[in-house]
C-alpha cells in the first residue's frame, strides 16, 4: 500500500510540474519598457494572451507603485479605492483565475497619464486536431495474385510475435515506465 501511495504521489507531482511548465511569466512593458510613464500598455497587452497560472512582474522605480483596483476605479483613475498596493519596486502577481484584472499606478496623475493596465485572463482550451484534407488511400484487402507460399508467423509468445503486435509494444512500454517509477522511488 505504501508503494502504491508513493507511486500515486509521484504521478501527481509529475502532472503538477507539467501544468506549471505551461505557465508564463510576463514582465509588464517588456522588452522595450517597464512599469513607467513612457510605455504604451494598451499596445503591449494586445500582443499577449493571459491564462490562469501565468504571472505578471511589474518592475518600477521608487517614484511609482502598483495598485490592483476594480473596474470603476480603473476607469476614473481614482486611487482612493485600491484592493492591494505595493511600493517595493518589483511586484509579482499570479493570475489564478479566468476574468479581468485592473492595475494602476496610484501616484497622482500617473494613471491618467497612461500608467494603467487591464488584463483579461482567458480560459485554456485544447487545440482541436485538424481533419485530414483527403481520406487516406487504403491498400487492397487481398493480394491480386495468390502467394506462392504461406506467410511465416513467429511462435506465439515469442518476442518477435509481441514486436509485431502494436498493443504488445504499448504494454511493454507502459510496464517499463511503471518499473522506472518504482526504481526511482
Amino acid at each position: 500500500m505504501a508503494s502504491f501511495l508513493k507511486s500515486f504521489m509521484a504521478l501527481m507531482a509529475m502532472a503538477a510540474l507539467a501544468d506549471m511548465a505551461m505557465c508564463a511569466n510576463y514582465t509588464v512593458g517588456a522588452p522595450t519598457g517597464m512599469w513607467d510613464l513612457s510605455t504604451n500598455y494598451e499596445e503591449w497587452v494586445k500582443a499577449i494572451k493571459f491564462y490562469p497560472g501565468d504571472f505578471l512582474t511589474f518592475s518600477y522605480s521608487s517614484f511609482h507603485d502598483v495598485a490592483e483596483v476594480n473596474k470603476a476605479t480603473y476607469t476614473t483613475c481614482s486611487s482612493s479605492e485600491t484592493l492591494t498596493i505595493d511600493k517595493s519596486g518589483t511586484t509579482v502577481i499570479e493570475l489564478k483565475a479566468v476574468g479581468t484584472r485592473y492595475f494602476i499606478c496610484a501616484v497622482p496623475t500617473h494613471c491618467s497619464s497612461g500608467m494603467k493596465i487591464k488584463i483579461d485572463v482567458l480560459t485554456k482550451t485544447k487545440t482541436p486536431v485538424p481533419a485530414p484534407s483527403s481520406p487516406p488511400k487504403l491498400s487492397p484487402l487481398a493480394p491480386k495474385h495468390s502467394p506462392k507460399s504461406a506467410p511465416v508467423f513467429p511462435p506465439v509468445g515469442s518476442k518477435a510475435a509481441v514486436a509485431q503486435n502494436g498493443a504488445g509494444v504499448f504494454v511493454y512500454s507502459v510496464m517499463a515506465l511503471i518499473g522506472l517509477m518504482f526504481a526511482v522511488l
